[in-house]
């Protein structure tokens, strides 16, 4: 691990989230264009973006995702000043974390991304130490609410692979070597920080880009 608070190379509760009703937003932050890619949870036209590169496997991103996530959303996602994009990556380090990811690809083609999110994030200790991580994903993916049979066929064919090697691209072009790393606006932030530490670079940001208006 690093620094105490990352691994090496996300969500609490993630759900509900708002559903974006708009075309995706652009989004091009440190000369990276991540547009398109992971998932979206706030308005659209927020004065600040931040993008999340997280490992399912990695245990500082669970701590994050668990304690210092929901805090965020409620206070700036949920209200309309953060725009939040998730982009779930392998950084090859963190057993089982290819199956996690596909599991969760597959929930989000049925709407279910952030609450299977929760469900990985919840059981991480266990699905790590398993030897069954392709049941225990299956199980997990039942407490969601999505078609069974459906998420079955998904994860089998795994074509949502396709979508994780282009997340691991984008990460491997920011040279992200710490999970979970952040851009708050282009401002990069590595490993889960404090609440309290987060909550000033995000205020920082509102502020510049209400000085920028």
């Amino acid at each position: 691990s690093g620094d105490g608070n990352a691994g090496v190379a996300g969500a609490g509760s993630m759900a509900p989230a708002i559903t974006p009703a708009t075309a995706p937003r652009r989004v091009l932050l440190a000369g990276v264009d991540f547009t398109g890619a992971g998932h979206d949870r706030g308005r659209m036209s927020a004065p600040v973006v931040i993008v999340e590169l997280s490992d399912f496997g990695c245990p500082y991103c669970g701590e994050f995702a668990r304690e210092t996530f929901p805090a965020i959303d409620r206070d700036y996602v949920q209200t309309g000043k953060v725009l939040f994009k998730y982009v779930p990556f392998v950084a090859g380090t963190f057993r089982h974390s290819r199956e996690a990811t596909r599991a969760a690809e597959c929930a989000a083609e049925q709407g279910q991304f952030w609450t299977m999110a929760d469900r990985v994030f919840e059981t991480q200790r266990e699905w790590r130490r398993g030897n069954a991580a392709d049941a225990q994903m299956a199980a997990l993916a039942g407490t969601t609410g999505v078609d069974s049979a459906r998420f079955a066929v998904c994860y089998a064919d795994r074509h949502t692979d396709a979508r994780t090697a282009r997340a691991t691209d984008l990460a491997d072009q920011l040279g992200v070597r710490i999970t979970p790393s952040f851009l708050v606006n282009d401002r990069p932030v590595q490993g889960a920080l404090p609440l309290a530490e987060f909550r000033k670079v995000i205020d920082a940001a509102l502020l510049a880009a209400t000085v920028e208006r």
